[in-house]
């Protein structure tokens, strides 16, 4: 007999996604909860921070009959569903989210291409567009050349600042 299991995708309460994958584990039900890694400043300090891909999202993989199981889940909010009935995702997108990830499980920011257009998001360059160059030695940091006042000039920044444009 062959059963089809579905992933689908649950929201659940603000910062209550460790605990809804606890739960579902108990039950038997398999999960997946993408998560990104980020600077944060404090000062002059860097700090490494894990975070969700997808804030208060979790996906779920069960039979349909089994959706019940994952609505009484403590700390889910809804399972998102389509008319009248629980929405499965495709698998294929599960497995494309799960190909970004490196070795650790963590999906790294993406990464800039020579010649790439980018933004800076803070710092006193904030909100002006540069053109990506090149990775520092340490890949932490890129050099990005900007154009103030008709001249082209050459920055470096942690990465975490900068975004595509």
């Amino acid at each position: 007999m062959n059963v089809q299991n579905n992933w689908y995708v649950i929201q659940t309460k603000p910062s209550q996604e460790e605990k809804v994958i606890f739960y579902l584990t108990q039950k038997g039900i398999n999960t997946y909860f993408p998560r990104t890694q980020t600077y944060i400043y404090k000062g002059l300090k860097r700090y490494k921070k894990i975070k969700p891909l997808f804030p208060s999202y979790v996906f779920a993989q069960c039979e349909r009959k089994e959706v019940c199981h994952l609505c009484w889940t403590r700390g889910v909010k809804k399972v998102l569903w389509e008319n009248t009935r629980p929405q499965p995702i495709a698998e294929e997108l599960i497995y494309s989210i799960e190909s970004l990830a490196s070795k650790d499980g963590l999906i790294r920011p993406n990464r800039f291409k020579k010649n790439d257009l980018v933004m800076i998001k803070s710092g006193p360059f904030k909100d002006i567009l540069a053109i990506f160059d090149h990775w520092e030695s340490d890949k932490q940091r890129v050099c990005l050349l900007l154009n103030l006042i008709n001249v082209q000039i050459r920055v470096s920044l942690p990465a975490s600042v900068v975004a595509m444009a």
